[in-house]
């Protein structure tokens, strides 16, 4: 079980490390015109810091040697999740959206009959949270 729960937690990780760069480092977020400076200057802060705390969650689970080191990397991987909830609940109180108009679109998905739209980002961030919770659970048992 615990292999299995590293390698989810390594996912989880390479998604929140990987994936930001791809999403914001381009015109939508950290070359768009349409930003101020300053908010460019923070969203490319904001993601090589979760790089370099997703680097760190690699060394917890494949060099370090102690106990819990494995759920402590999946301890750590649930701060990417809790932070971005967190914004996600409190967004009417700084104006803030999930996606941009110039920014990429929304998942889409027929259920029964009806398409349906998802936004790309809370999204992603429950698949991964719940494969780490996935991960946790394993670790508990």
């Amino acid at each position: 079980m615990e292999l299995i729960a590293k390698i989810l937690v390594t996912l989880v990780a390479v998604a929140t490390a990987i994936g930001p760069m791809f999403a914001d480092f381009n015109k939508t977020h950290a070359t768009n015109p349409l930003w101020t400076p300053h908010a460019r200057f923070h969203v490319v802060w904001q993601v090589l810091t979760q790089a370099g705390v997703a680097g760190f969650i690699f060394y917890i689970l494949w060099v370090a040697e102690f106990d819990g080191h494995v759920l402590l990397a999946a301890l750590m991987n649930f701060n990417w999740g809790l932070t971005f909830f967190l914004t996600l609940f409190n967004m009417n109180r700084f104006e803030g959206t999930l996606s941009d108009v110039n920014g990429i679109p929304p998942f889409k998905f027929s259920i029964g009959g009806q398409i349906r739209k998802v936004d790309t980002n809370l999204f992603g961030a429950t698949i991964l949270m719940s494969l780490n919770t996935i991960a946790t659970i394993l670790l508990l048992q």
